[in-house]
């Protein structure tokens, strides 16, 4: 590459960083999108408000009863030995009724409580499989993201790689055989390059899926965040939580207590029903054939059921096991939160020594990287060397970024299995990922790729030289993309080469 050309490049890869990175969101933007998006929560809530309405309309079956009516009737009276009679008669009527004892309505009336409270676990529920889709959705994109971004590090760098053989091929240093291997490495990176492509483009579309919308870019877990701890740490607090809490856990509690009101109201069609009735009929004039005449009555009337086939019994023994069921189905949900919250504590637990590991990992493959080609420079390591040294580090790269996504992923999956993920928590998790002052994600990894090609020292601890970091630095405070901060290393690493 010519030199002249360098300055324009890193411009134009500024512009373009600084434009995509503005619109880069966040994980709780996307959770907020998804909230509002999602049909099934939007269902929920719907069938919320109507869980609320149990209340008032078991309530309104105790309250007095008002009804009115009016009729035109014909009568016609024949009595013995006297004329026959008919006429017309108006009147209307007004009847009151009031429950006096009727213990299914009344248990109807308590049981609406447990209604309403379902439908709101219900929506509550929703809204958080509605988050913990979108989480998982989110970091999944973020993975393929950072696939793609190796697979074009891993190739680039081969690529580099290439073309430093062919120079020492011309100059005889440097035989057929490391050129092919190189050039068949290079092919399978490739290769490796359109299937990270095809899956974050497949990754993309899923989001889009939950959210309604796409995103130009996501934002990227900051290099600098630390894991987040959990309080309490112990595994046993976290299980009980999830057997008294998990949103599952607690519908089964309700439909249980459903289930018994049940049983109860099939045992009230045993008992009487009591009920006050007053009826108040003024009649219109007979069309002077007969006196108007007005009816008062109240009536306090006992139903007592006596038989009925069988029909009470049977409906009594079908609540019982409906009861049972709701039992064993409540044993079972209480079984799976305890079940869910050891997995994802374990994972979480487990993600995090993984991720220390794989930090020292990094490390220790970065400075070899570096050693490999320092030696294979003054002819102490060979091209396969230096070949797998670069995939170790890449892979170990690719690994410890992984790791940390599903470090957070299990943290709020096992938030979820104590019913506490909500936006508020997604918020905390959001910042852990990269402000808009550091610019995306993975920009550090790229700025330290960077530092390596253009200062390969670097010492123990995997901190980069000085001049690699003065190099780092001259690249500006615009924020890039991982692909743009990459071709930039690239290009500087290519041009100090030559």
């Amino acid at each position: 590459m010519n030199r002249r050309m360098v300055p324009g490049l890193l411009i134009a890869l500024a512009s373009v960083t600084h434009a995509s990175t503005a619109a880069a969101v966040d994980l709780l933007t996307v959770a907020e999108q998804a909230v509002a998006h999602d049909a099934d929560l939007a269902a929920s809530r719907a069938g919320s408000r109507a869980a609320r309405l149990a209340v008032p309309k078991a309530r309104a079956a105790l309250l007095p009863q008002l009804s009115g009516g009016w009729g035109r009737a014909y009568n016609r009276t024949s009595i013995e030995g006297l004329p026959s009679d008919s006429y017309w008669q108006n009147g209307w009527t007004v009847t009151l009724t009031q429950p006096v004892f009727d213990w299914s309505r009344w248990t109807t009336y308590r049981q609406a409580d447990f209604v309403n409270a379902r439908g709101a676990l219900d929506a509550a529920r929703a809204q958080q499989r509605a988050i913990l889709q979108a989480v998982r959705a989110y970091f999944d994109e973020l993975a393929a993201e950072d696939e793609l971004a190796r697979a074009d590090d891993y190739t680039l760098a081969l690529e580099q790689h290439i073309e430093r053989l062919q120079r020492r091929q011309a100059a005889g240093e440097a035989t057929v055989i490391d050129l092919r291997d190189a050039e068949a490495a290079r092919e399978q990176a490739r290769l490796q390059q359109t299937d990270a492509r095809s899956d974050l483009r497949l990754r993309r579309l899923a989001l889009e899926q939950i959210t309604g919308e796409p995103f130009a870019g996501l934002s990227h877990l900051s290099d600098s965040a630390l894991m987040p701890h959990l309080s309490p740490d112990d595994r046993d607090s976290w299980v009980t939580r999830a057997e008294a809490h998990d949103y599952m856990v607690q519908l089964k509690q309700i439909d249980r207590r459903i289930a018994q009101f049940e049983v109860e109201k099939a045992r009230a069609r045993n008992l009487p029903v009591v009920n006050l009735t007053a009826n108040h009929t003024p009649a219109g004039a007979a069309s002077g054939f007969a006196r108007p005449t007005t009816t008062t009555t109240a009536m306090l009337s006992v139903t007592i059921p006596l038989f009925e086939g069988g029909e009470t019994d049977a409906i009594i023994d079908e609540t019982r096991a409906l009861e049972d069921k709701a039992v064993e189905e409540l044993l079972g949900a209480t079984r799976v939160a305890g079940a869910t919250a050891r997995e994802n504590w374990s994972r979480f637990h487990d993600g995090v020594t993984r991720v220390e590991g794989l930090m020292r990992v990094a490390q220790t493959s970065r400075a070899a990287l570096s050693a490999t080609q320092a030696g294979y420079k003054v002819g102490s390591r060979t091209s396969t060397d230096v070949l797998r040294a670069a995939d170790s580090f890449y892979t170990g790269r690719r690994d410890l970024i992984r790791a940390r996504y599903t470090a957070i992923v299990a943290l709020l999956q096992l938030k979820a299995a104590t019913a506490t993920l909500d936006l508020d928590e997604v918020a905390r998790a959001n910042g852990l990922l990269a402000g808009a002052a550091e610019g995306r994600g993975a920009v550090a990894n790229r700025q330290a790729v960077e530092a390596e090609r253009a200062a390969p020292a670097v010492n123990e601890q995997g901190v980069a030289s000085r001049s690699a970091q003065q190099t780092t630095a001259s690249a500006g405070p615009a924020p890039m993309t991982p692909i743009e901060a990459l071709r930039l290393a690239q290009q500087k690493a290519l041009a100090a080469t030559r």
